[in-house]
């Protein structure tokens, strides 16, 4: 009995004595990777520390810049050569100082296009002025003034027999891997209206759908991005310019025909099709209310009288009211 015991002694001590060297060796094998981890988070925080220094050095240097600037080009060049450097948070804050900077500027540098012949050599140029042809005008000062303007994220653009700058927001795109969802977003809002105006001389020059999209585009904003700094203005675009166009026309696109006096068909098209694929925005419903409104007159929107044309009341209240009403749904959604 005794001696068939001794194996199962041997055993066990086997066993034991091996798990104890086991018990050893990861110990050490612990000790050895904890300065290893040690070193790896020291060397993460010395490097989070150094890029932190970078960044704030190098938004030292850009308010340097902005406060110096006599030109957008200084500030859209220093930008083009260090935003992706800045970090999302100092990128997004350097963006808005160039726009800071535009809103001071903007005037004056369209009046300096209504100095002494700029606009005698601009209207004799090929259209568009680009950068590709505007060294080829001939008149010293007015290149200078057009290369200038144009490298500061400026375009031209004609008016009614006008040639001025505004700002080209598509400009900014360059920048969208750098910059948050909410400023990417604004700034694709601003370049549909820059590179391709909605309206001008008061009549629509997009169709009546591309003007619903631009409707949604700003709706969208809205409501995904409420506390943005832009909230304010896009809610002003949306409510004062897109919305305002699509629910009242303009004076030289009206939405009623002058001849049959009902919503002009293609003005209607575009409600039945935004009110079907956008049902539950404030757009899509402010169509459809518009639509249900101008059902009980056959899209009559019109009669005519001894003092001529007169809308009819329903009609006339809700387009006055629109903003009042689409204010209130924007709230609530």
């Amino acid at each position: 009995m005794k001696s068939r015991l001794k194996p199962s002694i041997y055993i066990l001590l086997t066993i034991g004595i091996t798990i104890g060297l086991m018990g050893c060796s990861t110990a050490e094998r612990n000790e050895q990777a904890a300065p290893n981890k040690r070193t790896t988070t020291e060397a993460d925080a010395k490097e989070a520390v150094e890029t932190s220094s970078e960044q704030d050095a190098l938004i030292h240097k850009f308010n340097t810049v902005v406060s110096t600037a006599k030109e957008a080009s200084d500030i859209v060049s220093f930008l083009n050569e260090n935003l992706n450097k800045a970090g999302q948070n100092h990128a997004d804050q350097m963006v808005r100082e160039l726009y800071a900077f535009y809103s001071k500027d903007l005037q004056t540098s369209q009046e300096a296009f209504f100095g002494e012949n700029v606009q005698n050599v601009l209207t004799e140029m090929d259209w568009p002025i680009t950068s590709a042809n505007a060294a080829s005008i001939q008149d010293e000062a007015v290149r200078q003034l057009v290369v200038t303007k144009l490298s500061g994220g400026y375009k031209l653009v004609w008016v009614e027999g006008t040639i001025y700058p505004i700002v080209d927001y598509s400009n900014q795109q360059k920048y969208s891997m750098y910059l948050s969802k909410p400023l990417n977003s604004y700034i694709a809002l601003k370049a549909a209206e820059s590179s391709e105006p909605a309206a001008m001389d008061a009549g629509l020059v997009i169709a009546w759908d591309e003007l619903a999209n631009r409707a949604i585009m700003a709706e969208t904003f809205l409501n995904d991005y409420p506390d943005s700094p832009d909230y304010k203005e896009v809610e002003g675009i949306y409510l004062d310019s897109y919305l305002r166009m699509y629910i009242q026309g303009l004076a030289n696109t009206p939405i009623f025909d002058s001849g049959t006096l009902k919503l002009v068909p293609e003005v209607k098209a575009s409600y039945v099709k935004l009110s079907n694929e956008n049902p539950n925005s404030v757009t899509g419903i402010m169509a459809d209310r518009f639509l249900e409104i101008l059902a009980k007159s056959d899209d009559v929107a019109m009669v005519r009288g001894p003092g001529g044309k007169q809308m009819l009341p329903e009609v006339d209240q809700f387009q006055k009211n629109y903003r009042r009403v689409a204010q209130k749904l924007l709230q609530e959604a």
